[in-house]
């Protein structure tokens, strides 16, 4: 069965958005962000984004409930977030995509995108990553989150292009 969606999950910082911008603009496929709709709720309603567990557990739940029902819809999709990988779980047509990197460039690129110091940098990315992974263990008593086994496609962003990285994802969906 030929690919007509594609989830792309892993940690923060290891290049999820940058490979949904490149992968939209390569396919002109439609996209759906998840982390924009976090950080969009975050903003709107003044909430810091290191402190995931003030969001409600429902907000959470509805948004990965929304990626779970806009995945079996017709038509091509690519989509990023934590839950969307698992979300695709057992569907033919998705390719599940997770990334994965080295904590030390994910902390680097996170000081540069935030314009921050690498110390504070570690410091955000591990606060906020961990009550993120502890939530999604709350709600969906799991914690396999970013486990390989549960991906079609494991891409190590550490020392690649992400025009590198979008080469590997071309081809997987051309097999």
């Amino acid at each position: 069965m030929a690919i007509n969606k594609i989830t792309i999950s892993g940690k923060i910082c290891t290049g999820k958005s940058t490979l949904l911008k490149s992968l939209q603009k390569e396919l002109n496929w439609p996209i759906f962000m998840t982390g924009q709709l976090f950080r969009d709720y975050a903003k709107k309603n003044k909430l810091n984004l290191e402190q995931v567990e003030e969001q409600n557990d429902e907000l959470t739940k509805k948004i990965d409930h929304q990626v779970r029902d806009v995945i079996k819809l017709p038509g091509n999709l690519i989509i990023d977030g934590w839950m969307s990988g698992l979300m695709a779980n057992n569907l033919p047509d998705v390719l599940k995509v997770l990334l994965i990197c080295d904590d030390y460039v994910r902390y680097r690129r996170f000081a540069y995108r935030e314009k921050v110091g690498i110390d504070e940098a570690n410091k955000k990315v591990e606060e906020r990553q961990t009550n993120w992974l502890n939530k999604l263990k709350k709600i969906y008593k799991r914690d396999d989150f970013v486990d390989p086994k549960n991906y079609d496609l494991i891409i190590d962003t550490s020392n690649i292009t992400s025009q590198a990285v979008l080469k590997k994802v071309l081809q997987k969906i051309k097999e």
